[in-house]
């Protein structure tokens, strides 16, 4: 195990050959896949993954009974220990690059320095104002995949928060899974054009303009609602359509490439336009799930293994 960066802040002498941004699924999959081909890999994770937050993934292959995403970690977490990964619980607050060329990573006081980087730092998610918004997420009152967890509206009506094209889409996405679906926009005038409100009206898309008064938990992981208009959606399934928040900024930091929503562009290797560095995740740019963000850990991991040979 190479040397760690001392608590006075000094640089390790002897580099990783990955530091590993991000503890979720994708960048412990990454830690993983290099530790089995030994290689020295660092995991700097400041918690928080989205995948935590996941009330049972019922559509990740090989639990036919699904799985919680806080499960899933600790299962993962036991693989590191099995594998002696170092795991440092800290944010990271910057990255830059050496004079030797080699990566510096500074989190929680503590330098590291590394000859690749993988940035699985995720995104967060723009939630509705409600003061418990993230409980509501965990427990499965609010849901933000429809890819994951639409199979289980099973016919149930359904709403869908939001007041632009991205709810517009997540609405008629939901058509596959449910027959009556209303877009909420909590107060806001919709942000789509005359053309596209008559065909939500001729889709059986209700739109509800009203301000919310209300919201309560109903049964089976269902919502209700009241608007200050008077109506009322009782007994639906929630989705939030209010877009994320990708966490690029140490990549941004370091100059690599961020496509037009901030999310790292990356190559069929999951490289970036940065030599040495590459993505995964949900912060990459492409479908968010469980299976893709391990694969996408899985291709890194073998380019970094694959570059340290010079092949």
């Amino acid at each position: 195990m190479p040397l760690t960066g001392s608590s006075n802040g000094t640089v390790s002498d002897i580099p990783y050959d990955c530091l590993i941004i991000g503890g979720g699924p994708g960048g412990m999959t990454a830690a993983i896949y290099l530790a089995r081909m030994h290689r020295k890999a660092l995991l700097v994770d400041a918690g928080g993954s989205r995948a935590s937050l996941i009330p049972r993934s019922y559509n990740h292959p090989g639990f036919p009974g699904g799985i919680r995403g806080s499960d899933l970690i600790a299962r993962m977490r036991e693989q590191l220990r099995d594998l002696n990964i170092e795991v440092v619980e800290e944010i990271s607050t910057r990255l830059e690059r050496s004079g030797n060329g080699f990566f510096q990573l500074q989190a929680g006081g503590r330098r590291f320095a590394g000859q690749n980087v993988i940035f699985a730092t995720g995104l967060d998610d723009n939630l509705p104002p409600f003061d418990d918004a993230h409980e509501l997420v965990a427990e499965g009152y609010l849901r933000i995949c429809p890819i994951c967890d639409g199979y289980e509206i099973a016919g149930r009506p359904a709403g869908v928060i939001g007041s632009t094209m991205r709810a517009v889409a997540e609405a008629r996405f939901l058509k596959s899974f449910t027959t009556s679906i209303s877009i909420v926009t909590l107060g806001r005038q919709p942000q789509w054009d005359e053309e596209v409100s008559l065909e939500l009206a001729e889709e059986g898309i209700d739109v509800l303009v009203g301000s919310l008064v209300s919201v309560t938990k109903g049964a089976r992981s269902e919502m209700n609602l009241a608007f200050g208009t008077g109506e009322k959606l009782n007994g639906i399934v929630l989705y939030s359509a209010l877009g994320v928040r990708p966490r690029s900024r140490l990549a941004a930091q370091l100059g690599v490439a961020l496509e037009e929503d901030d999310r790292i562009s990356t190559g069929p290797r999951q490289q970036t336009n940065v030599e040495g560095c590459f993505g995964v995740g949900d912060v990459v740019t492409g479908l968010n799930q469980l299976g893709v963000a391990m694969a996408q850990g899985e291709v890194a991991a073998v380019a970094i293994h694959n570059r340290l040979r010079g092949v």
